[in-house]
């Protein structure tokens, strides 16, 4: 019986991974399919064996082809991913069999997608979802196969996909994935950083002006919404007054003067930018036409930011008190918890930086007339309150060199290249303007980014810091533009022997000196070359002549802000 030669192609391959926090480890290996293919990861050796029957035990060989050498047991290395045929001619049975190895040199590809959840991507790139998320994964491989999916979400231990992610966790998510196929191609992690925000936001009525007891206010009174969400932020604000049909509130006072004298109710309520619904909220209050009406207006500068008003020490607060019955007899004042006073002009705010706090109310005839027992408690509801903050001082400045430059002592050399960048930081009203004065100009230039001065020599600038209640802050600073090289120069360690067609002669062992004094900041560097050769860095002579022969020298000198200057000079060597 004719023996039967078969091929086995194997490889040991073992698996392992580690449940662990950090990305499991697995080992690169082999795999048959259920239609008895073999895959092998691309990067592995390959070891064939023979036997003459599917029961006997294989042997490892490796090719030969001298008859009395013994067989060197070498694997076969597969040239990169896909398949690899091994060949067989069987001229007996007149047939060629083939045998495939698949080499699997590429790892799997994993998605992501986010389901059933309202989505705002920030101003940053943040990526926020509403309330039901879900996180689906998918992995596919083009050849061996996915063996797995593996997934942690905040850094939790990694486990396998088997089902779509439910994603309960309020604020920040980390998500890393990544796919494992059949022979132990590992794909790299997968990271999605997103935000979950199921909380709604938190809207705010405020009532600037005459608000007393039992929220009775006037017509001058000022009714506003504020509006917080800690996360997506806020999509939109909705009110309306009474049964009115909601609107969508825009910002600035809301328009009550159309209101009737009696009781109302200001309904109202946000929603964020991944559809969180607040719950409906509510101010009930009473409009009181008839009353005496106290105004502030605000003589000087004034600016508004981060809901909080802000004056500088130049500013006056004016009252205006008006009623439409029985007239005013008082206007009064207190500043910070201070006694009433009477109003009779417009007066300074505190001239210290921080928030204050004015209070006001006016009386009129009626209210006054035979009911002196009623005063001590007048002031408890109606009174208006309004908070300011004095802002007294201008922004801080500071400067930046941006390029070259070069610190001697207490002087700054810069050159036309280097870019000056002013800095105006103000934490209270804010930094509105940047201006500067360049030597001896005389109006003042804006800011808008930074910039070059290109003449040589000492330049002056003086700028200034403007803040958003128009307090000043100046400073100046001094620096030098040098644009000019080093001056170079050179000499010979021997005087020449003649001159011959205009060119000095020298013997050829003649040493070169060569040298360069900068101004202002010094010479750093000194190249040269000789006759067009490679510029080489000067170490403190240049010899080695050759007899009989011309030269020509490019000598290049460098300062410490990187200036250049250039000098060519020309010799002759001796025959001698």
């Amino acid at each position: 019986m004719k023996n039967i030669l078969l091929l086995c192609i194997a490889f040991g391959a073992a698996f392992n991974m580690l449940q662990a926090q950090n990305k499991p480890e697995y080992t690169k290996g082999s795999y048959v399919d259920s239609l008895n293919r073999y895959y092998q990861q691309a990067s592995l050796p390959l070891y064939v064996y023979f036997a003459h029957s599917p029961t006997a035990t294989p042997q490892q060989i490796s090719p030969s082809d001298a008859p009395n050498k013994k067989n060197e047991l070498k694997p076969v290395y597969l040239d990169g991913h896909g398949k690899h045929v091994f060949k067989h001619f069987d001229d007996i049975h007149n047939d060629v069999q083939t045998f495939m190895v698949y080499a699997d040199g590429l790892a799997p590809a994993s998605e992501h997608r986010y389901l059933d959840a309202s989505y705002h991507l920030g101003s940053n790139g943040q990526k926020y979802f509403g309330k039901s998320l879900k996180v689906r994964l998918n992995c596919k491989d083009e050849m061996s196969g996915v063996k797995e999916l593996m997934f942690s979400l905040n850094k939790a231990d990694f486990k396998p996909y088997q089902n779509t992610l439910d994603i309960y966790s309020e604020g920040n998510n980390t998500l890393v994935y990544f796919g494992v196929d059949m022979v132990g191609n590992v794909e790299s992690d997968n990271v999605e950083n997103f935000i979950l925000d199921i909380t709604a936001p938190s809207t705010f009525y405020n009532v600037t002006g005459v608000n007393i007891e039992n929220n009775t206010i006037a017509a001058s009174t000022k009714l506003y919404l504020t509006s917080q969400d800690a996360s997506s932020g806020v999509a939109t604000t909705y009110y309306s007054f009474d049964e009115e049909p909601l609107r969508v509130y825009r910002g600035g006072s809301l328009d009550i003067s159309y209101l009737a004298d009696g009781n109302h109710t200001l309904n109202y309520y946000s929603v964020d930018k991944v559809q969180n619904r607040e719950e409906n909220k509510s101010f009930t209050f009473y409009l009181d036409k008839t009353a005496p009406i106290v105004t502030s207006d605000v003589l000087g500068d004034k600016f508004i930011a981060n809901d909080k008003i802000y004056f500088s020490g130049r500013t006056k607060l004016k009252l205006t008190a008006v009623d439409n019955r029985s007239g005013i007899k008082q206007t009064v004042y207190s500043i910070d918890g201070s006694g009433y006073v009477p109003y009779v002009e417009p007066f300074y705010l505190p001239s210290k930086s921080g928030i204050h706090l004015v209070r006001y109310y006016s009386l009129d005839n009626t209210d006054n007339e035979g009911a002196g027992n009623r005063y001590a408690t007048f002031d408890e509801y109606k009174h208006t309150v309004s908070a300011v903050y004095v802002d007294l001082t201008g922004p801080s400045l500071s400067k930046q060199y941006i390029g070259a430059s070069f610190l001697r002592g207490d002087t700054m050399f810069i050159n036309r290249n280097t870019r000056i960048s002013l800095l105006g930081i103000d934490a209270e009203s804010g930094t509105q303007k940047l201006t500067y004065l360049l030597d001896s100009a005389s109006d003042e230039a804006d800011y808008s980014q930074p910039f070059n001065v290109a003449a040589d020599g000492v330049h002056k600038i003086k700028y200034y810091g403007y803040d958003n209640v128009n307090n000043r802050n100046v400073s100046d600073f001094v620096f030098v533009v040098d644009n000019q090289g080093p001056e170079v120069f050179h000499h010979y360690s021997i005087k020449p022997l003649r001159v011959e067609n205009g060119l000095e002669v020298y013997p050829q062992y003649t040493v070169l000196f060569l040298g360069g004094t900068d101004l202002f900041t010094g010479s750093k560097n000194i190249y040269y070359s000789l006759n067009g050769g490679k510029m080489q860095v000067y170490n403190g002579l240049v010899k080695g002549f050759g007899k009989n022969k011309t030269y020509q020298v490019l000598i290049r000198a460098e300062d410490m802000l990187g200036n250049i200057s250039e000098k060519t000079i020309e010799f002759k060597t001796d025959k001698f």
